[in-house]
């Protein structure tokens, strides 16, 4: 069951990820042995409990659970399998959460990203267009050709400054090209494009006709795989204190800087000028709003991780019950007994608290804990009636 459903998963999302991306059919089969790590905390889970139930199913099908009582022995004592796998299972997902999966998410980004020029061609085939947060320039094409853009425009976007900190709002200069073709320097982290005349307007010319000289702008650490080892699926379990430590200190400085402005706004005397002062608030929230969302993306990593982890134990304790209730001995009726509460219970539960968490509207570790407070529930009340009967 573990091996069938992680195939179709990973069948799945690298299909949707190959499309997005543009990947070609040998990436894509070059990433699945990278991919399969990543799905099994989401698959483990699930199978255990099909494990369990189809197990159960079967005793209490076959009344073994009667002839069981009859002897006079416990029913806690064929909940010890049981309890094992879930152990086996939880522990099984720690270790994958704390290295493997870490380490498989490295190489998977290093391995997708190592041609970032052909993956910039396909972002322009596909959306004909590049937009990236930590690029300074955005590109639109009408149409590519092969490795021929057509009908290029470049706009270089505004850089605002606070102290070291930066951000962008707004655009400042715009070139255009008829034709031209993308060039990436991985060493020089730029990526060059090579037209054979561009037109560049800015805030002094209506439009100056510049030279054949490649037109250079910064390549993102998103678009060249350095960043591979900063992405927080690829963080190794003893880095994630390190680096939520390092954001609550960029959240705390962002709202720092934004209460000073407000401060030197309240003293200008000028109604112009502590008005100009006051406008530049929501660039300041922007970059608050950044730093807390990318804090609370750790934070909830943090919880994420042990969390689901533990989902198998508490998977493998609601199956046995759950299994003798059912009282089933085909496959089919166990695979939907058992994936129901799955898909209808756990998994939205831990979407919609982890969701909430990190908006702020429940404390973080309570809505990433959540659907396992409502399982562990579930399977004590479950247990309790079993071993009563």
């Amino acid at each position: 069951a573990l091996m069938v459903l992680t195939g179709l998963l990973v069948t799945a999302l690298l299909v949707q990820q190959g499309m997005q991306m543009g990947l070609s059919v040998v990436q894509v089969l070059r990433a699945i042995p990278l991919f399969i790590p990543n799905t099994l905390p989401y698959t483990i889970p699930a199978t255990t409990l099909f494990a369990c139930c189809v197990v159960y199913g079967r005793l209490s099908h076959d009344n073994e659970v009667v002839a069981i009582k009859a002897a006079g022995v416990h029913l806690f004592t064929i909940l010890k399998p049981a309890l094992l796998l879930g152990v086996i299972s939880a522990v099984t997902t720690a270790g994958l959460y704390h290295t493997a999966i870490p380490l498989s998410q490295q190489m998977l980004y290093q391995q997708l990203l190592e041609n970032p020029e052909e993956l910039l061609y396909n972002m322009l085939r596909r959306d004909r267009c590049i937009r990236h947060p930590g690029m300074g320039y955005v590109m639109y094409v009408r149409d590519v050709q092969g490795k021929r853009l057509i009908d290029v425009v470049i706009k270089k976007r505004a850089k605002l400054k606070s102290g070291k900190q930066e951000a962008y709002f707004g655009y400042d200069v715009v070139a255009r090209a008829r034709e031209a073709r993308l060039r990436v320097d991985q060493v020089e982290g730029k990526l060059y494009v090579d037209a054979d005349r561009i037109v560049i307007y800015d805030k002094n010319t209506l439009g100056a006709s510049g030279s054949n000289a490649p037109f250079p702008m910064d390549l993102p650490e998103g678009l060249n795989g350095k960043d591979s080892k900063t992405r927080i699926s690829a963080m190794l379990w003893e880095e994630l204190p390190a680096r939520i430590e390092l954001a609550r200190q960029d959240t705390d400085g962002a709202e720092k800087r934004r209460q000073d402005n407000r401060d030197a706004a309240m003293n200008i005397s000028n109604l112009d000028l502590r008005q100009l002062t006051l406008d530049q608030d929501r660039h300041f929230k922007m970059q608050v709003d950044y730093f807390r969302r990318t804090q609370r993306n750790l934070e909830a990593e943090y919880y994420l991780r042990p969390a689901l982890a533990f989902g198998c134990l508490l998977f493998a304790l609601v199956g046995c019950p759950v299994g003798i209730w059912a009282n089933r001995a085909d496959y089919l009726s166990t695979f939907v007994i058992c994936f129901l509460p799955v898909m209808f219970i756990y998994y939205p539960l831990l979407l919609a608290g982890s969701g909430m968490g990190k908006d702020g509207k429940i404390p973080l570790m309570l809505g990433c804990w959540l659907a396992n407070i409502v399982f562990a529930a579930i399977a004590i009340v479950l247990n309790i009636r079993l071993l009563r009967r």
